[in-house]
């Protein structure tokens, strides 16, 4: 599984654009080395899911300046993803080999890559970027705890700013509802997910310093 991590230092998540808050922005797919782009999952108006490798995770770094190596935890280890309407909203779920809530010394940061294709704009495609980045308590940045985000990489803004979630993750996961009307309540889209680590507290406006998992 090897390969996965090394194969990954060309993928979309190698940053376009830096956004503040410590967030990242990726482009619009994952390309693998040659150019190909990598299967993405598909949410066409009913209940979606992916799968990935148990045992797959590797720090895979981002910052040519980073030193510290972070230990892979359970919580690194993508799993699968799912996302399924509930009502008027997404409920978007990252399934893990750990506990999310145990995270250690860093920034921890799941990310949820959505491409959408608008009607009303002739087809044109919108990249939205769902954040769910977990400050761990023992860590040297200023914010602790779960937070969440909502970025338009399309036009550059944030939906929704850094935002504390009051709660805790399952065991076992990421997990949160998202409204629909955030990302347009498309009634089909494409999307990937990817979890960072960030071991620099200080210099907040540059990428993630390793990428650690991803799927599909």
């Amino acid at each position: 599984m090897l390969l996965k991590a090394s194969s990954v230092l060309v993928i979309a998540v190698a940053i376009a654009t830096l956004v503040p808050a410590s967030f990242a922005i990726a482009g619009l797919g994952p390309q693998l080395p040659g150019g190909q782009s990598a299967t993405v999952g598909f949410y066409n108006n009913a209940d979606s899911s992916i799968v990935d490798a148990r045992g797959d995770a590797r720090p895979v770094l981002q910052q040519s300046n980073s030193s510290t190596v972070p230990e892979v935890r359970g919580y690194h280890d993508i799993l699968g993803a799912s996302v399924k309407k509930q009502g008027n909203a997404f409920l978007f779920s990252i399934e893990l080999a750990g506990d999310p809530n145990l995270n250690e010394k860093y920034e921890t940061n799941y990310l949820w890559h959505v491409i959408t294709t608008s009607p009303e704009t002739d087809g044109d495609q919108r990249h939205y970027i769902i954040m769910f980045p977990n400050f761990a308590q023992d860590s040297n940045f200023a914010e602790k705890g779960w937070h969440y985000a909502v970025f338009d990489s399309t036009t550059g803004e944030y939906l929704v700013p850094q935002t504390q979630i009051s709660s805790g993750m399952p065991q076992d996961r990421v997990e949160f509802p998202l409204e629909g009307w955030l990302i347009g309540n498309p009634s089909s889209f494409r999307y990937w997910v990817t979890v960072s680590v960030r071991v620099d507290s200080v210099n907040l406006d540059k990428p993630p310093d390793y990428l650690m998992d991803y799927a599909p």
